[in-house]
């Protein structure tokens, strides 16, 4: 029973991260105009879809290595080397999406790290950061004592744990951010592109005074932005979910648990 709701979870785990990435690419390419890597707009439109891909869902993946009952058995190394590989991963996608929004402000002139939801991200990948690497060093690497491991690795699931929490809040504060700006904002004549009009002191006035689609009306993009935000929010509720479920830990090395018949016979 044990085994066959893990895998169950697996399952709509691989489906909720699906739709995560897939709805959030249809959202740039179907309302915000697409794909591009020329300091645009469309530039722009990378950022969203590489940190729901890189900062929640392959996070989240990597972080659900050691449940998988293979891991429980046999050497560990190779668990933890793909641990390690699919957060690097993970990590190299969140820092393109961050060149891409970056590049984009630079482009457009727009000021860097100004909303709460930047200040969210960037601390978050910061933290990403630092616990990648303190990973590396202390986990993967052999010089660290038992000792040390053993004192460090309810930190280290910690901190993994609320990474993932605080890469859920910024994608959809993020979200938020994105919708609020595409619907109560509205260039000014003469101007080809919204962010321009950010560096008019007065830019709120005529913000209100031209907009034509208010968030409040709920048009389609935004339910189906809010939808996409939703995925995300349960994406990483099963996977803390599937990270503190007890049942499914990794048994300690010499201590047999009800999960034992999973493993074949023999090993």
């Amino acid at each position: 029973m044990a085994s066959g709701q893990f895998y169950l979870s697996c399952l709509v785990l691989g489906s909720l991260g699906s739709m995560c990435i897939l709805f959030t690419v249809y959202w740039m390419q179907y309302w915000r105009g697409g794909f591009a890597w020329d300091g645009s707009v469309h530039m722009f439109n990378w950022h969203p879809v590489l940190m729901v891909s890189g900062m929640v869902v392959l996070y989240g993946a990597a972080s659900l290595v050691y449940r998988l009952p293979q891991s429980w058995v046999g050497p560990k190394l190779p668990w933890k080397l793909l641990h390690a590989a699919l957060h690097l991963i993970a990590f190299i996608l969140t820092v393109v999406g961050l060149v891409a929004v970056f590049q984009f402000h630079n482009h457009s002139n727009i000021a860097h790290l100004y909303s709460l939801h930047s200040w969210l991200g960037i601390t978050t990948v910061i933290l990403f950061a630092c616990q990648w690497s303190l990973g590396f060093a202390i986990f993967l690497l052999p010089w660290a004592s038992l000792w040390l491991r053993s004192l460090l690795k309810p930190i280290h699931v910690f901190f993994g744990a609320a990474i993932l929490c605080l890469s859920v809040a910024s994608v959809i504060s993020g979200i938020n951010e994105k919708l609020f700006f595409s619907f109560s904002i509205k260039s000014p004549p003469g101007q080809n592109q919204v962010e321009k009009s950010l560096k008019d002191p007065h830019c709120l006035v005529i913000f209100r005074k031209n907009a034509t689609k208010p968030y409040a009306s709920l048009p389609s993009e935004a339910v189906f932005a809010n939808c996409t935000g939703l995925l995300v929010v349960a994406f990483g509720l099963l996977v803390l979910y599937v990270l503190l479920a007890s049942s499914w830990k990794r048994p300690e090395p010499g201590i047999l648990t009800d999960r034992q018949p999973l493993l074949h016979d023999g090993e």
